[in-house]
Order: C-alpha cells, then structure tokens, then sequence
C-alpha cells in the first residue's frame, strides 16, 4: 500500500495545529552577581529544583504548566510558564 504523500503532509500539519507550540518560561539573570534559585512546578507532585544562575546567564524550557520561582532574598513570584523573566536588582522582571 502506498500513502499520498498529500495527505501525510496534511496530517503531520493537523498534527501540529492541535497540540500546538510548548510554551515555557525562560529566566534570565541580568544581575551582576549570581542568583540561587528555587522553582517548584507541578500541581499535585511538586518538583522542586535548586538552580544556581550566574550573572547574565539564561535558562529555557523551563514551568511549561507554570511554577513559583523564589530567590535566595525572600522573594517568590508564580508564573503561568509562558514569560521571559529577568532576576534584576534582586527581583523579578516580565519583559513585554
């Protein structure tokens, strides 16, 4: 049996409309001096994890179903997993 090769097209592109883009955050540092950080995703089975992000470094793919991030000062703030966040003056930032 041969496929047209039309219709695999089709549905490799069907395929992609439906799951859609993966969205996750991307933490930049843009401090001087290095951050510590804790992310906590998920919902009922929470995955904690203890970043050290030096000055100007970036993180990607990361809460693609959102997370608390919090800083080694205090400061904690939750994110939807969509946003570019920079770590400035030892808080959070959403680029727009």
């Amino acid at each position: 049996m041969t496929t047209n090769p039309m219709i695999a097209l089709t549905a490799a592109a069907l395929a992609l409309v439906l799951t859609g883009p993966v969205q996750a955050l991307t933490l930049t540092n843009r401090d001087a001096v290095e951050q510590r950080v804790q992310i906590n995703e998920g919902g009922d089975e929470t995955v904690t994890q203890d970043v050290v992000l030096g000055a100007e470094q970036t993180l990607e793919g990361l809460c693609e179903d959102g997370c608390t991030i919090a800083l080694e000062n205090g400061v904690q703030e939750s994110f939807e997993g969509n946003e570019d966040v920079y770590i400035e003056n030892g808080g959070f930032q959403i680029a727009e």
